[in-house]
């Protein structure tokens, strides 16, 4: 019964619930109720298909870089405020309506931030 199930769902490319039916499968799970397991499978293919999603769009709009906040250089030479950067990463300046200008040395990696 279970393998139809499994089979199903990778033919409806329900690729979440396919990969979390699986893991629920194995003895060292949790063992859920009939509402828990459910919610547990939705939650599982709408994260999926939302990381997907975002994944489709960051290769459709072809940055440049592949720059990520982990891995920013706060090293003492760069003299760059982490604390100030992760404010700047929650986008606050963008709902208020403000402008930010990055300026620096050829090479400083002002293009990377951005």
């Amino acid at each position: 019964m279970n393998t139809k199930t499994l089979e199903q769902m990778k033919q409806l490319r329900l690729h979440g619930m396919l990969r979390a039916f699986g893991t629920s499968l194995s003895p060292e799970s949790m063992d859920y109720t009939n509402d828990e397991l459910v919610a547990y499978l939705v939650q599982s293919e709408w994260d999926d298909r939302h990381n997907r999603k975002i994944e489709r769009l960051t290769k459709a709009a072809r940055f440049r870089y592949g720059a990520v906040m982990e891995a920013i250089d706060y090293g003492p030479g760069r003299n760059i405020d982490r604390n100030r950067i992760q404010r700047y990463a929650s986008c606050g300046f963008i709902h208020k309506g403000e402008n930010m200008l990055i300026t620096g040395s050829t090479g400083v990696g002002k293009s990377y931030l951005a």
